[in-house]
Order: structure tokens, then C-alpha cells, then sequence
């Protein structure tokens, strides 16, 4: 195995380890020669549940479509990560690796449990196969309970690893704020929510994120870019979503779900209300 296949291997098997989630990497175009040098068990779904509905009828083909395929095509078209049910009804992170616009790899995050799953369609999708119901649902309960936030946690150290590859650069580390000026802590703060709008985010947790009185940075960022914090939050949501909107066909929940909101409705009154169009409306209205 040669260097950086095995540095990849040593983080996935210790996120793995950690957290008891799945964790595969598909290296489109021997990038990293990943798929030549990488160990079997981080190129693929390989936890029970996954042999078991591979060798269902038409299981190892479902398989493929929906990850190796519809999965990786929707890839190329977010290019930032979002959640994606496959074919069996779990629901896992994908982590598109750019480079430019180009697509370099991607990370599945998943072969686990999270908290809004339905239980019903594993059952359903195991059926439509040919497959045991119960069977499948006792080896789906018996995978890692996962919280979403976890997951997305999982993904920023992904992310970070993996875009220092390919940038062949170092990261740097991040440095306290509690002196600096009220611009520099407006403009970092401006940056981190464009980072992580997909986060819970709110006044209170980026005062508490950069070490500052709630009050001071709301008006520091307010006399720097004449908006509320919580009115530049959900503007850096709803235009990740137009973006969405035109670019792929995902569905209103899915494109909720992907820019930080868990509500579906509430999603759609935000986006009438910064657009002026529900999100339906503004597909139509945009898509050539």
C-alpha cells in the first residue's frame, strides 16, 4: 500500500473505530489509486446488512444503481455534500471531493441507524426484493444508532482530510477571537456561516463558538454588513437552495434537509419570504 492510500485508510478505520458508522470512498479516476492500493472494506458497503441485501436477487445491481450510479451523479450535480436514501431505505451522507469542478471521489457516510428513518420501508424495500422483512429489519436495528449532527461532524473531519490532499496543503489552525477587531470578527463570522450553513446556527452558538458576548458580535456583524445574523443565515440558505433548485432535480425535502432545515414547510415559508416564490415556483420559473 503506498502512503496516502494508507494515511486514508488509517483515518477512515479511525472514524470507524470511534464511531461505529460505515465508511467507504469511491476514488473516481485513480485519483488517490485508491482503488488499486486501498483496503477492500473502505471501497465498499460491507457491514450485514449490505452482504445480506447483496445477495438478494438483483441485490449487488441495486446496489451499484443507486450508489456507483444515481448517487455519484447527483454528486457531480450538489458538489457539496448531501443525504441520499438508497435503494433499500437507509439513509447515508455522500461527500462529493472536488477539485474545481471537477469530481475527484466520493465518501459515503453510513451503514447506520439515524432518527428519522422509517423502519416500514426497510421492510417494504426487502419485500419488493424477494427478501426476509424481519430478517432485514433485525439487521438494520442492529446497526450503530447515529445522530444526524454526529454524522455531520464526521463529515467536517472527511472534508478537512481530504481537502488538504488535494490541495497538498497544511491546515491551519484557527486562532481565538476574543481579541480581535469588531471587522475581523464580523468577517470571520460572515465566512463560517457560509461554511456551515447546513448546521444548527444561531447568534447564541457562534458567540459561543468564538468566545464573544452574543450582543457585541450581533452588533458588530450588523454595522459591518447591514443585516441581522439570523437574517444572513437564512440568505445563505435560501441561495445554496436556489442553486439546488435549478442545478438538480432533488426533491423540496431533500434540498430542505441539505441547506439546515429539518422542516419542510418551514423551509419553504423562509425561501417565500427571501425570494418571493415558494421553492416549487422558483424551479419552474428558473430551469431552462
Amino acid at each position: 500500500m503506498n502512503g496516502t492510500a494508507n494515511g486514508i485508510t488509517e483515518v477512515i478505520n479511525a472514524i470507524r473505530g470511534l464511531t461505529g458508522v460505515g465508511i467507504c470512498y469511491y476514488d473516481l479516476n485513480s485519483f488517490f489509486q485508491y482503488d488499486k492500493y486501498g483496503v477492500k472494506n473502505n471501497r465498499g458497503h460491507y457491514c450485514e446488512f449490505c452482504k445480506q441485501a447483496h445477495l438478494l436477487k438483483g441485490g449487488r445491481e441495486n446496489c451499484d444503481q443507486s450508489d456507483k450510479i444515481k448517487a455519484v451523479e447527483l454528486a457531480r450535480q450538489y458538489k457539496k455534500p448531501f443525504f441520499h436514501e438508497c435503494h433499500m431505505g437507509m439513509r447515508e451522507l455522500v461527500i462529493p471531493l472536488m477539485r474545481d469542478d471537477a469530481l475527484l471521489g466520493v465518501l459515503f457516510v453510513g451503514q447506520c441507524r439515524t432518527e428519522s428513518e422509517n423502519k416500514a420501508t426497510i421492510q417494504e424495500n426487502a419485500k419488493n426484493m424477494n427478501g426476509n422483512p424481519e430478517k432485514f429489519l433485525r439487521l438494520y436495528q442492529e446497526l450503530p444508532l447515529v445522530t444526524k449532527k454526529d454524522i455531520l461532524l464526521i463529515e467536517t473531519i472527511l472534508l478537512q482530510y481530504f481537502e488538504t490532499k488535494i490541495l497538498s496543503n497544511e491546515l491551519l489552525c484557527p486562532e481565538r477571537l476574543g481579541g480581535a477587531d469588531s471587522r475581523t470578527l464580523a468577517e470571520t463570522v460572515y465566512y463560517y456561516i457560509k461554511q456551515n450553513y447546513r448546521y444548527t446556527l444561531s447568534t447564541k452558538h457562534l458567540s459561543d463558538t468564538f468566545f464573544v458576548n452574543p450582543s457585541y458580535l450581533s452588533r458588530c456583524f450588523s454595522q459591518c454588513y447591514g443585516i441581522t445574523i439570523t437574517d444572513f443565515i437564512a440568505k445563505a440558505r435560501v441561495e445554496h437552495a436556489k442553486r439546488l433548485l435549478i442545478t438538480t432535480n432533488a426533491s423540496i425535502g431533500s434540498i430542505s434537509l441539505n441547506v439546515g432545515y429539518d422542516n419542510a414547510n418551514y423551509f419553504t415559508r423562509v425561501f417565500k419570504k427571501n425570494v418571493g416564490f415558494s421553492p416549487t415556483d422558483y424551479r419552474t420559473n428558473h430551469r431552462c
